[in-house]
C-alpha cells in the first residue's frame, strides 16, 4: 500500500505538410504528462494504448518494473505516429476525399478504468500556428455519440471526449472517429496582391502544414468521482461519465 500517481496522459502528434495539394512529409512526436491525483491503492498495473485502423500507434502501460511504452515507430523511437498509411505511393492528398482514420482506445493494463480523449487540430507555417486558418477545415469525423461524452465547454482548437462507463482489463472502446478530410473550402482561403501592373493570387494554405495531436488518459476506478474531478477537472455524474 503505498501512494503512487495513477493517471497518465499519452499524446500523439500526426503532422501533414501541405504544399498546394500534394502531401510533402511528416513528422510526430510523443509526450507524457502525469495528473496530479494519488490514492492508497496497489497498482498492479495500469495502461492505455490508442489504436489507428485497428493498428497500435502507442501504448504506456505500468506494472512493478516501471513504466513500459511502445509505439508504431519502432524500438528507441521517441513517439508514435498517426496518419503513416493515409495515402500510398506517391499519392497526393486531395482536398474533400475522405481517408480512413479509425481511433479506438484499448485498456492495456490490467485493471479497470475511466477513459478520456482530447483532439487538437491546427495548422502551422514554419514553427507557427495561423489562427486565420480554421482547425474546422481538417474534419475529423466523431462518431458514436452515445458511448462518447463531449465536453460542452470545449474550444475551437481543441475536442475533449470522455468514454461513458467503465472500460474493463483487455476491452477496446468504440471509435470516436472513422474518417479524416480535408476541406476543399481551404483552396478559397486567399489574398490578392498588386504590386505595379502584377497582380498576384496568394493562397492562406501555401506550405502549411495541419496537425492533428490526440492525448489519451485513464483514471483508475477506486473513488472515480474524486479521482475524476482532480484529474479532469469534470463532474462525472453531471456529464454522464458514470
Amino acid at each position: 500500500m503505498g501512494k503512487k500517481k495513477v493517471t497518465y496522459l499519452l499524446l500523439v502528434l500526426a503532422v501533414l505538410l501541405l504544399m498546394g495539394s500534394a502531401v510533402g512529409s511528416t513528422r510526430a512526436a510523443l509526450t507524457y504528462y502525469s495528473e496530479n491525483y494519488t490514492a492508497e491503492i496497489t497498482v498492479s498495473q495500469i495502461g492505455v494504448s490508442l489504436l489507428e485502423n485497428g493498428e497500435v500507434v502507442s501504448s504506456r502501460d505500468y506494472n512493478q518494473n516501471g513504466w513500459q511504452t511502445g509505439s508504431n515507430r519502432g524500438k528507441g523511437a521517441t513517439g508514435g505516429a498517426l496518419l503513416l498509411n493515409m495515402l500510398g505511393p506517391d499519392e497526393k492528398l486531395a482536398l474533400n476525399k475522405e481517408y480512413a482514420e479509425n481511433l479506438t482506445v484499448r485498456n492495456s493494463g490490467s485493471i479497470d478504468q475511466y477513459v478520456r480523449v482530447r483532439i487538437y487540430r491546427y495548422w502551422m507555417r514554419d514553427g507557427e500556428k495561423i489562427p486565420s486558418l480554421s482547425p474546422d477545415l481538417i474534419d475529423l469525423n466523431l462518431v458514436n455519440a452515445d458511448s462518447w461524452i463531449k465536453n460542452p465547454n470545449e474550444t475551437a482548437e481543441c475536442t475533449e471526449l470522455f468514454y461513458k462507463g467503465i472500460l474493463s482489463s483487455g476491452e477496446e472502446t468504440e471509435a470516436f472517429a472513422d474518417t479524416i478530410r480535408i476541406d476543399g473550402s481551404l483552396s478559397y482561403e486567399a489574398k490578392v496582391e498588386t504590386n505595379g501592373d502584377v497582380i498576384t493570387t496568394v493562397y492562406k494554405y501555401d506550405g502549411v502544414e495541419f496537425h492533428v495531436d490526440v492525448e489519451v488518459d485513464a483514471v483508475q476506478t477506486h473513488n472515480a468521482k474524486d479521482a475524476i474531478k482532480s484529474a479532469w477537472g469534470v463532474d462525472a455524474e453531471s456529464l454522464g461519465i458514470l
